[in-house]
């Protein structure tokens, strides 16, 4: 169906009787064109909407970055953590399948580093966010009895700022190396 405005306009169109029949003829295939592209149209522009939308939204789903970062995270690998969050700068904002992450997991097992890590490359550990049972990833922390929150919250921003210079660090060094790279190929091209 056409939207009220277009349906008034059809109406009034139709309604002047000086138009040739021809007119009207191509006027009404003009409007039932119309409406077909509006009922096309629509749940396109529906979906277009929810996506730009839901940009700040984060799909939940288990994925091998993910299970990467849950080991890491549980095995207290720092290394592994740093590589797979330079490799993959998104993983910050990657949930699973029951809506946690890295900061919640961080809190689960009390890895001072792996909440350093989150807050290092632009996370936020106090996030309202929560996970499909509710819970932020701080409640993983303030339903432990064992959990002293307030000391692993003061460690993890202590340690932000290592763990934030030498990913710079990491991040000059790699482009050293690709600079180093391109370079070598540019002396094997003039051996020839």
């Amino acid at each position: 169906r056409l939207p009220p405005r277009l349906k008034f306009w059809h109406k009034q169109l139709l309604q002047v009787r000086s138009w040739p029949p021809s007119c009207l003829i191509c006027l009404d295939i003009i409007f039932k064109t119309l409406e077909a592209m509006y009922r096309v149209c629509l749940p396109i522009f529906a979906t277009l909407a929810l996506i730009v939308q839901g940009d700040d939204d984060v799909d939940f789903q288990d994925t091998p970055l993910l299970s990467s970062l849950w080991e890491a995270t549980n095995g207290g690998n720092n290394d592994a953590l740093d590589r797979l969050l330079d490799s993959s700068p998104s993983a910050l904002n990657l949930r699973s399948s029951d809506g946690r992450g890295l900061a919640w997991w961080g809190f689960e097992f009390q890895n001072v580093y792996a909440l350093g890590a989150v807050i290092a490359y632009g996370g936020d550990i106090l996030s309202a966010e929560e996970d499909l049972q509710g819970q932020t990833a701080v409640t993983m922390c303030t339903e432990n009895s064992d959990c002293n929150k307030d000391n692993l919250i003061e460690k993890a921003k202590e340690l932000s700022e290592d763990i934030k210079k030498r990913k710079e660090e990491r991040a000059k060094a790699k482009e050293a190396e690709d600079a180093d790279v391109d370079g070598d190929d540019d002396a094997a091209d003039d051996e020839f």
